[in-house]
C-alpha cells in the first residue's frame, strides 16, 4: 500500500437529526494516524509535541509516541457553559508541563480542532512570545472551513460547522456515581 492510499481516513458520520459529527473510537484513532502520516510526509522538523489540553491531549500522546518525541502539555481553554459547548474567552495557562531539560527550537503544536481558530491562535501567540521557537508547526484533526486561523496540517476539513461528538465526550456527562449504578453499585 502506498502512503497516498494510507492517507484515506475513516469518515465519521454526520447525524442529520442532531447536526453533529459523531465519531467512534475507531474513527478517532484512524484520524490521528492519518494526521501522523500527513505530518511525516510534510517533513517538518520538531523536537517536541505540544498538546493543547484537553482536546489535543490524546492527539499529542499518539503523535509523541509515533515520532518518539517528548510530550509537552499546554493548558488552554475556550469552551464552557453547562454543556461545554459555548465558546467563551480564551484562557491560557502560565507555563508548560514537561520533563525535558529544555525545549527544542522546533515545536509541533497539536489540538483536536480549529473551530474559530481562537484557541490555536492564543496558544501560538503565547508560544511565540514566551518560548520563541525557531519554527512552530500547527496540526489538528478537524479544520472547520470558517476558522480564522488555518493550521499548517489537518486531517479533515469540514465545510459546515457541526458539533463534533468525540468518543470521550460521554464522560463529561457521567459521574463516579453513574458508573457505580451502571456496574451494579458494587465496590471495586
Amino acid at each position: 500500500m502506498s502512503w497516498r492510499q494510507a492517507l484515506k481516513p475513516v469518515k465519521p458520520l454526520i447525524d442529520p437529526t442532531a447536526g453533529e459529527l459523531v465519531v467512534s473510537w475507531e474513527q478517532y484513532h484512524a484520524l490521528i494516524e492519518h494526521l501522523a502520516l500527513l505530518i511525516h510526509h510534510r517533513g517538518c522538523p520538531f523536537d517536541q509535541v505540544v498538546a493543547l489540553s484537553r482536546g489535543g491531549l490524546r492527539v499529542g500522546d499518539v503523535i509523541s509516541r509515533l515520532f518518539n518525541r517528548p510530550l509537552v502539555v499546554m493548558a488552554v481553554s475556550s469552551y464552557g457553559g453547562a454543556d461545554g459547548r459555548e465558546q467563551s474567552s480564551v484562557r491560557v495557562g502560565r507555563s508548560l508541563a514537561h520533563t525535558c531539560p529544555r525545549l527544542g527550537s522546533h515545536l509541533l503544536l497539536v489540538d483536536d480542532l480549529a473551530d474559530q481558530g481562537t484557541t490555536l491562535g492564543a496558544a501560538t501567540t503565547w508560544l511565540r512570545r514566551s518560548v520563541k521557537p525557531d519554527s512552530l508547526t500547527t496540526a489538528v484533526l478537524w479544520l472547520k472551513r470558517h476558522s480564522a486561523l488555518r493550521p499548517h496540517i489537518w486531517a479533515m476539513e469540514l465545510p459546515a460547522s457541526p458539533w463534533i461528538l468525540q468518543p470521550f465526550e460521554r464522560y463529561e456527562q457521567l459521574t463516579p456515581a453513574d458508573l457505580l449504578r451502571k456496574t451494579g453499585g458494587g465496590a471495586p
